[in-house]
């Protein structure tokens, strides 16, 4: 199968193993049936912004032109620091974002990844979140009503844990088990007292499972914008992440990018 548009990143189903779709030109193609198949990845030399369209040359926050990762509500600070969350008093755009998608329930979690961390999402993107982390496990642990309080109770838990990924290690399956829910009690008291009401003390854990079928021993980063086509077979898929013959590319990374697929070929 052959294929080709502007790349995103990679969607999914639930399923045992998580089922994996590209995202090419914002159509979902499976991967399922690739999964131990040769694939060839090839960059077409053409990148354009994910929302405004316009050709470019380098890409801004996972896929923006400059002027859309300076200027668009979904690419302020806030998105990777919650707690700095000031759209509800910024202009039309920004007020108008914060209604839809700031002052609304978020979720704080616990996920193992490399190890257990602790993050914020929008109540709908459960368990998208933990797939796209590669997390093994998840756990919601509170339901705040605003963005910023989630991320207020982030700050105080990363004190004390993990709030970053080593990817290395998620892709390796390197980690140690643990129980998220003696952790999750261990988080209640870390939290400061005017947050605790948000707390929640009834949720289940939940596993994901994700087809990859072997990892390289020595992981090497493949960069598509100094080797723009390799051939390889297509050992695993986690988070966004390809595992191919003994390197992996984040697909994430390069959305904007023109490519070309030619899977099982």
């Amino acid at each position: 199968m052959k294929v080709s548009g502007q790349l995103r990143k990679m969607t999914h189903e639930a399923g045992d193993p998580i089922r994996y779709f590209l995202s090419l030109d914002e159509k979902p193609i499976p991967l399922a049936s690739a999964v131990g198949e040769p694939i060839t990845l090839r960059f077409l030399g053409k990148i354009t912004c994910v929302e405004c369209g316009r050709s470019i040359k380098k890409t801004y926050n996972d896929g923006f032109c400059f002027p859309c990762a300076r200027d668009l509500p979904e690419a302020a600070l806030c998105a990777v620091r919650p707690e700095t969350c000031e759209h509800e008093f910024g202009n039309d755009r920004d007020r108008e974002f914060f209604k839809e998608y700031c002052n609304v329930d978020h979720y704080v979690y616990l996920s193992l990844t490399s190890g257990v961390k602790v993050g914020v999402t929008r109540h709908w993107n459960i368990p998208s979140r933990w797939i796209d982390q590669g997390a093994v496990q998840g756990l919601i642990i509170a339901k705040t009503p605003q963005r910023k309080f989630s991320g207020l109770m982030e700050i105080e838990l990363a004190k004390k844990m993990a709030d970053k990924t080593n990817w290395r290690k998620m892709l390796k399956g390197e980690v140690a088990p643990v129980d998220l829910l003696v952790h999750r009690q261990q988080a209640f008291e870390w939290i400061p007292q005017d947050l605790k009401k948000y707390f929640l003390e009834n949720e289940s854990v939940m596993d994901l499972h994700y087809p990859v079928q072997s990892v390289p021993a020595k992981i090497v980063s493949h960069n598509l914008d100094k080797i723009p086509v390799f051939t390889d077979v297509l050992w695993g898929i986690k988070g966004q992440y390809l595992i191919c013959g003994e390197r992996v590319i984040n697909l994430r990374k390069y959305a904007g990018y023109h490519v070309a697929f030619d899977i099982g070929g």
